[in-house]
C-alpha cells in the first residue's frame, strides 16, 4: 500500500497549493483505485498485480496530475479568493470593533469627569471620545475646550477671549476661570485683572460684585464661637482685619448695585457649547452634555455670599460711629442686590444661594434698622425678605412631601440621581423613555463585550493555527465552506439569538423593563449573559460541527464528541439562565426577598462557569496530547478565524445600528431628562424658571 500512497501523492501533486482540495480528490481517487484493485483481485491476481493493473487504467501519473490540476483550477482559484477575503476581513473587523469601543469611551470619560477624575481606570484621551467622530471646526474646538496648547486652564480659556476680544460672554468666562484657578495668587493682581476685563462691559455689576467679594474675604472673617451644646446651631463672631480694604470693597459693591444689570453669561456660554455639540442622539451624547454643564464654574456665588454676610456688618460699624445716613445707604441696597442675583440665576444652585442671601438679610438687617430707630421699616424688611424666600420654601416643603419609590423602581439611574431633589413627581410611563434609553445603552455595552470576546477568540484561533502548523510539521487546511454553510452559522449563531432576545425584551412582563435597571439588575444581567453565551456557544458549536463533518468526509481523524454528562450540564445551566432572564415579573417582583431571579442566576452562572473552565482545561490538554488530531484542530482554528470575524461584522453592522436607532427614538421621545440646552435636565430648567418667576413676583410686590 506504500506504492498506492505514493501514486496518489503523484496524481494530486498539482493540487498541493490547496491542501483541502488535494485531500478531497485524493480520497476520491483512492476509493476508485480500491474498487479496481478489488475487481482484479476477484479475478485471481495478487495484491501487487491488482495494484499495478489498477494504476495502468489511470494512465501516466504526470498526465493524471495535469488533468486534475486543470479540472480543479477554477475551484482552486475560487478558494484562493475566499482565503484572501477571509484574511482581509480580519483587519476591518478589528477596526470596526475598535471604533465601537471608542464610541463607548466617551461615556466612560464623561463618567470619570462627573466623579472628579477619581476613577483613573476610566481615563481616556480626548481622541477616544465621541468628538473623534464629529467634524468640529478649529473655532468650535476653541470654544468647546479652549487652546489645549497653552500651559494652564486660565491661559487656555483666555485664548477664546484673545480670539474674540469684544465678546462679553467670553470675557466673563475668562474671569470666572481666572477666579476659580487663582487660589494663592495676590489679591490685588486678581482685582486688577477683574477691573481690566470688566471695562468691556461697563454696565455689568458682575465684575464689581466679585471684586468686592474677593476684597471682603481678605478684609473680614467669621470666627466660630464655642457653644455649650454641640448640637446647637453654630454661632459666628465678625472679625475685622483691614478697615481700609473693607471700605474699598464696600465702594465696589455700591458701584455695582447702581448699575443696570448683573450677568455672568454662564448660561449663554453653555447654550453656545451645546449648540455646537448638537441635540443628543444617544445616551452618551446626553452624558457629554451633562459633563459640559457640570464643568461650568460658579465661583462668583461665594463672592455674593461674602457680600451678604459682611455688608450688614459694615453698616453696623457705621452705625456705631454715628454715620447713620451712610449706613442707611448700604442697608437700602439689599433688594437691588437680590434682584441682580436673581436675574442671573440660571442654575438651581444659583437660585438656592440667592435664597440663602434673602434669609441672611431677613436675619441681619431688621436689628440694624431697629438701631436706627426705624422699627416699622425693620418689620417691613423682615416680611419682605421672608416673602422673597417664600417660593423656595414652598418648593422645599413640596419636595419633602414626595413619597414612594417611583424613581428607584421605574426611573433610570440618571433620573434617580438628578430628579428627586427637584421636587417633582412623575409616573412610570413618563419616566419610560429615559429608562428604555438607558437599557439600550447597556445593551450596546453588552454588544461591545460580545465583540471583544469574539476578538479574543480570533486571537486565540490565530495562535492555535500557528501552534498546530508547527506541531504537525505540515500545512493545515483552510476550509472554504459553501456560502449557505456560512449563512447558516451566522444566521443560527448570531442573527437568530439577537432577534429572539430583542423580541422577548419588548414584552415587559418577561423582560422586566417596566422597572429601572437598578431594580431589575439580576434579570438584566441574566438576559445579557444569556445572549453572550448563546452567540459565542452557537458560533463555536456550529463551526465545530461543520469542520467535523467535513474532516470525516475527507478521512481526517476527529476527536471524540463531548460526553453526555457535559451536554446535560450545559443545557441545565443554559436553561436556568433562560428562566432567570425571562421569569415573569409576577413571579419575580423587584425588591422582593422571595424573588428567585438572583438565586437562579447564581446557580446557572456557576454551572456554566465550571463547564467553561473544564472546557478550557480540555483545550489546554489537547495542546500536549492531541497530535493525532492536529489537522482537525488546525482546520477548526482557521475556520473559527473566519466565522468569528463574520460574526463581529454582523453584530456591528446590523444590530448596532438597530440599537442606535432605538436609542435615538427614546431620547427624542423623552420630555423630562434629555435634550436640555439650559441645565442638566429639562425638568431642572423648568424648576429654575418656576422659582425665578416666583421670586420676581415677590420682588415686584415689595418694590411697590
Amino acid at each position: 500500500m506504500d506504492k498506492l500512497n505514493q501514486s496518489l501523492d503523484l496524481f494530486t501533486e498539482g493540487l498541493r497549493s490547496d491542501p483541502e482540495i488535494r485531500l478531497d480528490i485524493r480520497k476520491e481517487l483512492q476509493s476508485h483505485l480500491e474498487e479496481k484493485i478489488a475487481e482484479e483481485t476477484a479475478q485471481g491476481h495478487s495484491n501487487q498485480e491488482s495494484l499495478e493493473l489498477a494504476l495502468k487504467t489511470f494512465g501516466s501519473p504526470v498526465e493524471v496530475a495535469d488533468g486534475l490540476a486543470a479540472a480543479n483550477r477554477k475551484r482552486m482559484n475560487f478558494r484562493a479568493r475566499i482565503r484572501l477575503l477571509a484574511g482581509a476581513l480580519l483587519i476591518p473587523t478589528v477596526i470596526i470593533c475598535a471604533l465601537v469601543s471608542l464610541n463607548m469611551a466617551s461615556g466612560l470619560t464623561s463618567l470619570n469627569i462627573l466623579f472628579g477624575n477619581k476613577l483613573q481606570f476610566l481615563n481616556t484621551s480626548r481622541i477616544f471620545t465621541a468628538d473623534f467622530f464629529r467634524g468640529y471646526t478649529a473655532e468650535q474646538k476653541l470654544i468647546l475646550y479652549g487652546d489645549d496648547t497653552r500651559k494652564n486652564r486660565i491661559e487656555q480659556q483666555k485664548a477664546i477671549l484673545d480670539k474674540f476680544p469684544e465678546n462679553k460672554v467670553y470675557a466673563a468666562n475668562y474671569i470666572i476661570v481666572f477666579l476659580d484657578q487663582s487660589d494663592g495668587k495676590d489679591m490685588n493682581l486678581i482685582v486688577d485683572e477683574i477691573d481690566r476685563v470688566g471695562r468691556f462691559d461697563q454696565e455689568n455689576a458682575f465684575y464689581n460684585y466679585i471684586a468686592a467679594g474677593i476684597m471682603l474675604k481678605s478684609a473680614c472673617d467669621e470666627v466660630q464661637v464655642p457653644g455649650e451644646n454641640s448640637k446647637a446651631k453654630p454661632q459666628y463672631r465678625f472679625e475685622l482685619k483691614d478697615r481700609a480694604l473693607l471700605e474699598k470693597a464696600m465702594r465696589q459693591y455700591m458701584i455695582g448695585v447702581n448699575k443696570k444689570y448683573c450677568r455672568s453669561y454662564s448660561m449663554d456660554f453653555l447654550k453656545e457649547k451645546l449648540q455646537i455639540m448638537g441635540d443628543p442622539e444617544s445616551f452618551i451624547g446626553h452624558i457629554d452634555q451633562i459633563v459640559v454643564a457640570a464643568c461650568f464654574l460658579l465661583p462668583n456665588l461665594s463672592q455674593y455670599r461674602n457680600i451678604s454676610k459682611y455688608m450688614p456688618e459694615y453698616a453696623g460699624i457705621l452705625i456705631k460711629e454715628g454715620k447713620n445716613q451712610e449706613a442707611l445707604q448700604y442697608l437700602n441696597t439689599w433688594k437691588q442686590f437680590i434682584r441682580h442675583i436673581n436675574s442671573d440665576s440660571d442654575y438651581l444652585i444659583t437660585v438656592l444661594v440667592m435664597d440663602a442671601i434673602a434669609r441672611i438679610d431677613a436675619e441681619k438687617l431688621p436689628p440694624l434698622y431697629d438701631k436706627l430707630g426705624m422699627t416699622e421699616v425693620a418689620r417691613t424688611v423682615a416680611e419682605e425678605a421672608g416673602s422673597i424666600h417664600k417660593p423656595v420654601q414652598e418648593w422645599k416643603n413640596a419636595r419633602k412631601q414626595i413619597t414612594g419609590n417611583t424613581f428607584s423602581d421605574h426611573g433610570s439611574i440618571l433620573s434617580s440621581v438628578l430628579i428627586p431633589a427637584l421636587g417633582r413627581e412623575f409616573t412610570g410611563k413618563e419616566l419610560a423613555p429615559s429608562r428604555y434609553a438607558e437599557y439600550v445603552f447597556f445593551q450596546k455595552i453588552t454588544l461591545a463585550a460580545i465583540n471583544l470576546v469574539l476578538l479574543a477568540g480570533m486571537v486565540c484561533a490565530a495562535v492555535a493555527v500557528l501552534f498546530w502548523r508547527v506541531r504537525s510539521n505540515s500545512r493545515l487546511l483552510l476550509l472554504a465552506p459553501q456560502p449557505l454553510a456560512v449563512l447558516k452559522i451566522l444566521g443560527m449563531g448570531s442573527v437568530m439569538p439577537c432577534i429572539a432576545c430583542l423580541a422577548l425584551l419588548q414584552i415587559e412582563l418577561l423582560s422586566g423593563y417596566s422597572y429601572g435597571i437598578v431594580a431589575n439588575f439580576p434579570k438584566f444581567i441574566a438576559q445579557m449573559t444569556l445572549l453572550m453565551m448563546l452567540i459565542t456557544t452557537a458560533v463555536l458549536t456550529l463551526t465545530g460541527r461543520y469542520v467535523t463533518d467535513r474532516c470525516r468526509e475527507l478521512g481526517v481523524a476527529t476527536p471524540p464528541p463531548s460526553g453526555r454528562i457535559y451536554k446535560i450540564s450545559f443545557m441545565t445551566g443554559l436553561g436556568l439562565l433562560v428562566i432567570a432572564a425571562f421569569i415573569p415579573l409576577s413571579m419575580s417582583p423587584p425588591h422582593s426577598p422571595q424573588s428567585p431571579t438572583a438565586a437562579i442566576l447564581i446557580i446557572g452562572g456557576l454551572i456554566l462557569t465550571v463547564l467553561v473552565i473544564l472546557r478550557i482545561g480540555q483545550w489546554t490538554a489537547v495542546l500536549f496530547c492531541g497530535k493525532e488530531y492536529s489537522v482537525y484542530y488546525g482546520a477548526a482554528a482557521r475556520m473559527l478565524l473566519l466565522t468569528f470575524a463574520l460574526a463581529v461584522l454582523v453584530l456591528t453592522c446590523i444590530f448596532r445600528p438597530i440599537l442606535d436607532w432605538r436609542e435615538a427614538g427614546y431620547i427624542r421621545e423623552d420630555k423630562i431628562m434629555f435634550g436640555s440646552t439650559e441645565s442638566f435636565t429639562r425638568i431642572e430648567g423648568d424648576v429654575v424658571r418656576y422659582l425665578k418667576s416666583g421670586i420676581d413676583q415677590a420682588l415686584t410686590k415689595v418694590s411697590k
